[in-house]
């Protein structure tokens, strides 16, 4: 069956003009790894939302989204630099990578700590401690957490799929025990950094010993640190918009409002992780090729996701009322808010695949563009729509700067190539293409 499996897989490829082999030897594990994760941390939310007052559970969320909004002080970059140098054969990176963040990521434990000496004056002791724990910890294992990154470069994802299990049983298990015992958010907090503490530093340390990557060239180490740092400038405002309309309902609607934005979130959000981490396997394999290899299948594949996207959609959309009925019945008025948040599932995997193509061919000028535009304008779309219509404002502004975003990157995507095409009478150099 193995063979007859990769036979049609072999014939199918003069269709898709895909290593198709590869797509589902790595979109297998890569699959399997976030399926079991995805509902292993939905049941974590069944268990927080029938377990804890839903204003005790937008207050918490209120916190991480805090702690999630600075993240933009760490060196997000890094991580997609290590895959793709990786890919690439500099094994390296990983080290070299985790070294910088862990210099880099004090600049997040001075600004949570700040936070914490603010709330402390204003007397309010739970965000106070939750800020200054998440200050202690997550710089920590967010540079750890790297290992992942590297994995992926190495295009080990049966490994990766393997860590991402064990990490959610262990994590689900102990939150859901510490939710029986006890609702206080400071201990949830805890909890939560210790998990991702541990568990991080044992896969990073697992990693080394398996595979013993050896130190790069300082030429390598220049440009690993050269594309991580312009990734993570660009990462900047990406970080603020995916935190700052849970930031906004809290501010203008309150913890009980939060809540039942953040459930209606929930299911939609996982939808768009399962898709980044199915196309997350082709960064490596984008990578390897050039501009003028991808060209001819750019909008091919841009017109295949948004099929996909459209299809799950409508799926989730005619489900969703089910689900919350018999998962959430506390939230039932989270539904047309989450099914309305579906429509941007539409744009995730063209949005996801586009991003892929500038990020494996070093597309620096692009990237800025493409992302600091869309994130600043999503930013304040978020603030101004939420001030004045609410949760309704904020999926709407959503939703239209996805669409927005996807005809600006076809847009800079054109401009590329034709500056570069003009520039070498049809060939595109990748030394150019980086400046």
């Amino acid at each position: 069956m193995k063979e007859k499996i990769k036979d049609w897989l072999l014939w199918s490829q003069k269709y898709t003009k895909t290593d198709m082999v590869y797509i589902a030897k790595g979109g297998f594990w890569s699959s399997l790894g976030f399926t079991v994760n995805s509902l292993l941390s939905t049941v974590l939310l069944i268990a927080f939302a029938n377990l804890m007052p839903k204003e005790t559970y937008g207050i918490y969320k209120y916190i991480m989204s805090i702690g999630g909004a600075l993240g933009f002080f760490t060196l997000t970059g890094i991580n997609n630099a290590i895959t793709q140098a990786v890919a690439k054969g500099y094994e390296g990176a990983l080290k070299e990578g985790v070294k910088a963040q862990l210099k880099w990521n004090t600049l997040f434990s001075i600004a949570t700590g700040i936070g914490g000496i603010y709330y402390f004056l204003k007397g309010n002791q739970t965000f106070a401690l939750s800020l200054i724990i998440l200050g202690i910890f997550f710089p920590i294992y967010s540079a750890f957490n790297s290992y992942g990154f590297f994995l992926a470069g190495k295009k080990e994802f049966k490994l990766l799929a393997k860590y991402q299990i064990i990490f959610a049983f262990i994590y689900t298990a102990g939150m859901i025990t510490g939710l029986y015992f006890t609702k206080n958010i400071v201990v949830l907090v805890l909890l939560y950094s210790t998990f991702h503490f541990l568990t991080t530093l044992y896969f990073y340390s697992k990693t080394l010993k398996t595979f013993k990557p050896k130190e790069g060239t300082v030429i390598e180490q220049k440009e690993l640190f050269k594309f991580g740092g312009h990734l993570s400038i660009v990462n900047i405002f990406s970080t603020l918009s995916q935190y700052v309309d849970k930031i906004a309902v809290f501010q203008f609607l309150g913890p009980a409002q939060l809540a039942t934005y953040a459930l209606a979130l929930a299911i939609p959000d996982r939808i768009k992780g399962f898709i980044k981490s199915i196309t997350g396997i082709i960064l490596p394999k984008l990578s390897e090729k050039t501009v003028e290899e991808i060209k001819p299948i750019f909008y091919k594949r841009t017109f295949q996701g948004l099929i996909i996207g459209a299809v799950l959609s409508g799926v989730y959309i005619l489900i969703a009322p089910f689900i919350f009925k018999v998962f959430f019945p506390k939230y039932l008025d989270s539904i047309f808010y989450s099914q309305l948040i579906a429509l941007s599932l539409i744009f995730i995997v063209p949005a996801t695949y586009m991003g892929s193509v500038f990020r494996s061919q070093k597309m620096i000028k692009t990237i800025y563009l493409s992302s600091t535009a869309s994130h600043i304008s999503r930013i304040i779309l978020f603030l101004i729509f939420g001030m004045f219509w609410g949760i309704f404002g904020i999926i709407f502004a959503s939703i239209l700067m996805y669409l927005i975003g996807l005809l600006y990157n076809f847009v800079l995507w054109e401009i590329e190539i034709k500056k570069y095409s003009e520039l070498n009478n049809g060939y595109i150099d990748q030394d150019t293409l980086a400046e």
